[in-house]
């Protein structure tokens, strides 16, 4: 009987995966790609009743189809639109967070495979796994996660070109780069890094002699057009959004506390991969041992390090506390970057450590995941997004809105925070109402610029606040035709009884 096959039929299920992915990295990670997919997109759906917040925002807002919108550029809500549309299920944008991500993660592989070795690549994807920007938060699509595959398919592809010095690469890095703007705007950080690169790394610069970085910023430019173009027209709105989002600095010691806040929420969400990181060396400490090229090493650092080093720049010279969520795209290649300046132990024990390590959490996080959504509940009574009552709210509305009008329901608008907050209630009712209607944000015009008001005081609409108030003063002068009706008191979707969830609206009736 052959030896090998003996020895490879008595080895554990975790050996014969780490030889598998000795050989066969790339199928390694296909196998991690797909499940990871699976679950993510699978384990929402079936243990949140309601959508995410974000979710909901996605679907209400992103069938308007605008160039951009008040606080952020359009593309994932049209994403999400387009796959509704496709599909007719509701629960199917539960797919996209986990497929932005999936894409991340293929695109990181991508560029490691052309700087390390196959294993080293494998190993820096799969670190990943720990950061909970691609499991716990992922599934609450939105701006940051749209801007993950971008992200990274933009540092592949300026690598690439530097390299390779070929056309199509430097005009993809440039149409890739304008959409992770289409994304969200925070990208700059990435355009600063880029930029910086190409002007001060020594392999990088004699570029600028060529055609290619110019070919790149004259296709960021052409793709980027159409909402450049908005930005302008509408006073750069979605800036104003961001300016006051941003926590402003009162006192001069919070210019150095901010930073140093916002740099420790980053390393706090980095501490599951740096544990996974920390198996590959075999309990010693890491010892500097390159792997690629000088220029290969640089180039990762920078994408690894540049935009948080940006962001925490701007956020500290301008006073501003970023907000920890701020952090989604930026750490996809730090992984890789360490492990190219510091080469993992290669014994086949530390490797096996490794794999264990990734395969409990790999089952931990999702199984953890599925824990806070059903049992939360049961141990703390506070509202949450994926227990709203969004349903059968839209249900009781829409159903009271035919009875006294005997007509389609056309608009809804939510009042603003503070005053009533309603606009997560108002987005439930566009997106869970059989008459989807049309969102007026925080029941303002100014900031839903495809409301045409003559038309909403034709047709009527339904007016949403969640405070136990009177209709707030922002709705009643906005829209003074409006009539009260009764609040609703309805159970949230929990597995055990908890406070009612109080929503309150008023019917604009249509003019005859």
């Amino acid at each position: 009987m052959n030896t090998l096959a003996v020895s490879e039929s008595n080895a554990s299920p975790l050996s014969r995966a780490v030889e598998l992915a000795r050989r066969r990295p790339g199928a390694v990670l296909a196998w991690v790609l797909g499940l990871h997919l699976f679950i993510w997109t699978a384990l929402p759906a079936l243990v949140c009743p309601n959508l995410q917040l974000d979710l909901v925002e996605d679907l209400a807002l992103g069938k308007e189809w605008q160039l951009g919108y008040w606080k952020h550029p359009p593309l994932p809500w049209w994403l999400a639109d387009g796959l509704y549309r496709l599909t007719g299920q509701i629960d199917s944008v539960y797919l996209l967070g986990p497929l932005v991500a999936v894409l991340c993660l293929y695109f990181v592989w991508c560029l490691a495979r052309d700087v390390a070795d196959p294993i080293v690549a494998l190993a820096a994807v799969l670190a990943l796994e720990g950061l909970h920007y691609y499991n716990f938060s992922v599934v609450k699509f939105a701006h940051d996660q749209m801007q993950l595959p971008f992200w990274t398919l933009t540092g592949w592809f300026v690598y690439r070109a530097i390299t390779g010095k070929r056309t199509l690469d430097w005009i993809l890095s440039g149409a890739f780069l304008a959409l992770a703007f289409w994304s969200k705007y925070a990208a700059f950080a990435l355009a600063a890094t880029v930029g910086l690169i190409l002007l001060f790394d020594p392999a990088a610069r004699p570029a600028w002699r060529t055609r290619g970085p110019y070919l790149m910023a004259a296709a960021f430019l052409i793709v980027l057009g159409p909402n450049l173009w908005w930005l302008v027209d509408t006073g750069f709105q979605p800036f104003r959004y961001v300016d006051a989002r941003a926590v402003e600095a009162a006192h001069w010691y919070q210019f150095v506390t901010f930073p140093l806040r916002w740099t420790v929420s980053q390393l706090f969400y980095l501490v599951p991969t740096i544990v996974l990181i920390v198996f590959l060396y075999g309990g010693r400490l890491p010892r500097r041992q390159n792997i690629g090229s000088d220029f290969a090493r640089r180039y990762v650092t920078a994408l690894a390090l540049g935009p948080f080093l940006v962001t925490t720049l701007v956020a500290a010279l301008s006073g501003r506390l970023p907000v920890a969520m701020w952090g989604y795209p930026l750490w996809s290649f730090a992984p890789l970057a360490f492990l190219m300046w510091f080469a993992p132990s290669p014994d086949g024990r530390s490797i096996r450590h490794f794999a264990a390590a990734f395969a409990i959490v790999f089952v931990v996080l999702p199984v953890a995941y599925a824990a806070d959504e059903l049992l939360e509940p049961v141990v703390h009574d506070r509202a949450k997004a994926t227990h709203f009552p969004g349903r059968a709210m839209a249900e009781i509305v829409t159903r009271r809105w035919h009875e006294v009008t005997g007509d389609t329901l056309h608009y809804v608008g939510g009042a603003p925070f503070p005053g009533g907050g309603g606009e997560f209630a108002a987005n439930n009712l566009a997106v869970y109402s059989p008459d989807r209607p049309h969102v007026i944000v925080d029941g303002d015009p100014k900031l839903s610029p495809w409301i045409d008001m003559a038309d909403f005081d034709r047709q009527g609409g339904v007016l949403i606040w969640q405070s136990a108030q009177p209709m707030p003063d922002v709705l009643r002068q906005r829209f003074p035709r409006a009539e009260p009706q009764p609040p609703l008191a309805l159970a949230p979707q929990t597995l055990v009884p908890r406070s009612p969830v109080v929503v309150n609206y008023a019917i604009v009736p249509p003019r005859r």
